[in-house]
C-alpha cells in the first residue's frame, strides 16, 4: 500500500476527545454519526481509549464485490488546546500479500465519502 491508496480527512471538532471516542465506540452513537450500511462488517483492530481507534471494514453478503479487499479504517484523536479535537480518518485498503490472492482478479474502484 502506498500512501496514495489511502483517503485521509481531518478537520477540527468543537468537542473534546472524550465525547468524539463515545460517539465511535458506543454502536447506537456510532450508527446515528457514521451511518453505515447494514451489509457492512466492523471490527475492533486498535483501540487506545480516547486517542486511536481502527476498524476493519469490510462490506458482506451479496452487495459484497468479489475480489474487493478489506481496508482499515482508523480514527486518530488529538485534543486541541481550546478543549476540542483535532480529528484525523484514514480509510486504506489492508495490505493482503500477493500470493494470498493471486486467483482473485483486481478491480480499481473510486468510492464516493
Amino acid at each position: 500500500m502506498t500512501d496514495t491508496d489511502a483517503l485521509v480527512f481531518e478537520c477540527a471538532l468543537d468537542a473534546p476527545p472524550e465525547k468524539v471516542w463515545r460517539a465511535l465506540t458506543i454502536p447506537e452513537y456510532l450508527e446515528r454519526w457514521l451511518k453505515p450500511a447494514a451489509s457492512l462488517d466492523l471490527a475492533v483492530v486498535t483501540a487506545e481509549e480516547n486517542r486511536s481507534l481502527t476498524y476493519r471494514w469490510r462490506e458482506a453478503g451479496q452487495g459484497a464485490i468479489v475480489g474487493m479487499e478489506d481496508s482499515l479504517v482508523t480514527f486518530e484523536l488529538t485534543p486541541t488546546s481550546d478543549g476540542g479535537t483535532w480529528f484525523k480518518l484514514t480509510h486504506a485498503p489492508l495490505a493482503v500479500p500477493a500470493a494470498a490472492n493471486s486467483n482473485v482478479p483486481r478491480q480499481t474502484m473510486a468510492l464516493a465519502a
